[in-house]
């Protein structure tokens, strides 16, 4: 079996990025359905079982060119611009118009899906000093499953999802340039973990969603106990298991979803402000049905494509992705002013 080329990976990449996306917008179109629906529930957690490992693993394979020069600079700036540019939208709408329980409106408190853009800041930063060493992935599983004694809540800053699964961004930037032929040896295994994994969900398992979310201390998650670190390392082999089988199933040819890919990141900034009004307008509380929630997947699938089109690309760029250049001549004059 002959090396894939640079243009096939980047081909399953992107078609990667897109399924995943995807994954992404049902499992939050279905959240506020899952207490009432045993199957939404089951396909719920079947999503969370690899959709944000198989994220980090993707940002950790797209980061592989990153170093600290001018152009990785400029892609931090970027990361952080998105990040208080919607942070102060989705709180601003939050109070207006969503008002959801329980949220805190702090730039230290990530509204959200906005952890991702955080953490994603800080996994690019301790790439540079976690390259240098001896045995990285073991020394980030360590600090993975460290940082769950936290005693403060573990969503602040978004710390302890950037170490709890900073392990698969750094698989992802350490995958070697040729890996077609490991992920196509690994199909069969890889689908029986995963058949295992959702047989265990699908016959009537359940596995607290607090474990899958990576953002609750263990205290958070009822389990106090000094040994509770052993169910992160269990929660990451089961992640491990589902993810494997997951990339086993993203089709290696290129397609229509290939060109959507390269636009994950404007479905992922703002469908949530699609999802959000549909939830505060009151629509979710008709959905009581089989039939009525099997069209709130399908609406989510519409969400995916509509945000994924190029006319999104053209209106939003200027917006997600403006020149900021005179942020960082303003910087660099304050650095230089005595």
């Amino acid at each position: 079996m002959g090396m894939a080329s640079a243009p096939s990976l980047n081909t399953y990449a992107l078609n990667m990025k897109f399924l995943l996306i995807a994954c992404v917008v049902t499992a939050n179109a279905i959240e506020p359905m899952i207490d009432r629906s045993s199957p939404l529930f089951t396909l719920y957690e079947t999503i969370y079982a690899f959709h944000i490992p198989m994220f980090a693993l993707a940002m950790g394979y797209f980061a592989k060119s990153f170093r600290l020069d001018r152009t990785g600079i400029d892609g931090l700036y970027t990361i952080a611009y998105q990040y208080v540019l919607f942070q102060t939208l989705y709180s601003l709408a939050d109070i207006v118009f969503f008002q959801a329980k329980g949220v805190i409106h702090s730039f230290f408190m990530p509204y959200s899906l906005l952890w991702f853009l955080l953490s994603h800041f800080c996994w690019r930063l301790l790439l540079r000093a976690f390259v240098h060493l001896r045995h990285p992935l073991i020394v980030s599983l360590l600090l993975g499953v460290a940082v769950g004694y936290l005693p403060w809540p573990g969503a602040w800053l978004s710390l302890s999802r950037t170490l709890v699964y900073f392990p698969f961004f750094l698989a992802g930037y350490f995958l070697p340039q040729h890996w077609e032929t490991i992920v196509k040896r690994l199909r069969m295994p890889a689908f029986l973990l995963g058949a295992a994994v959702i047989c265990y969900f699908w016959l009537g398992g359940r596995i607290d969603p607090r474990w899958l979310y990576g953002s609750f201390t263990y205290a958070e998650a009822g389990h106090p106990e000094w040994y509770a670190g052993i169910y992160r390392l269990g929660m990451y082999g089961v992640q491990a298991a589902a993810s494997i089988a997951f990339l086993s199933l993203v089709p290696w040819a290129a397609g229509r979803i290939t060109d959507w890919g390269k636009r994950t990141g404007y479905v992922f900034l703002l469908h949530a402000f699609i999802l959000k009004s549909l939830l505060a307008a009151g629509v979710y509380v008709y959905l009581q049905t089989p039939w009525s929630q099997g069209l709130a997947i399908i609406a989510g699938f519409g969400i995916v494509w509509l945000l994924s089109q190029p006319w999104v690309e053209t209106y939003a760029k200027r917006w997600f992705e403006p020149d900021i250049t005179f942020v960082k001549r303003l910087i660099l004059k304050s650095q230089r002013t005595p």
